[in-house]
């Protein structure tokens, strides 16, 4: 029960985390809507994730992990838009410089913003898991 309780707080910080820097990953500010996609998250990594690492071994020693990365991505998209849950959309990175280091302004299609959206919720969920 710890777990799974964890796993959602963790889920609603990551959401909270990657809707604050990715302006294509669209929330809106209701806790109703904010605790439901946090339980999807929590049900995707605790039941779909591990299920789907035992299925998909043998394509991801192939592909070196491509085909989870894929398979994460579709998931989460899935989920999450067609529940209404939290919209990805394309976006435009206005670039960045950071003591002479700049990094050029670019276009991010909803196809990217996807995978960067996936990317971003597992790794923070992942960084909460190992710190705490």
């Amino acid at each position: 029960m710890k777990k799974i309780f964890r796993m959602i707080i963790f889920s609603a910080i990551a959401i909270y985390l990657t809707s604050l820097w990715d302006k294509g990953f669209i929330i809106k500010s209701d806790w109703l809507i904010y605790l439901k996609a946090s339980l999807v998250i929590a049900a995707i990594y605790y039941l779909v994730i591990p299920v789907s690492k035992l299925i998909l071994l043998p394509l991801n020693i192939l592909t070196l992990g491509m085909v989870s990365v894929i398979f994460y991505a579709l998931v989460l998209f899935f989920f999450l838009n067609k529940l209404s849950l939290i919209q990805i959309q394309s976006w435009r990175f206005g670039g960045l410089s950071f003591h002479g280091l700049m990094v050029i302004p670019l276009g991010v299609s909803q196809l990217g913003n996807i995978f960067l959206s996936a990317f971003s919720l597992s790794t923070v969920i992942n960084l909460l898991e190992k710190l705490l």
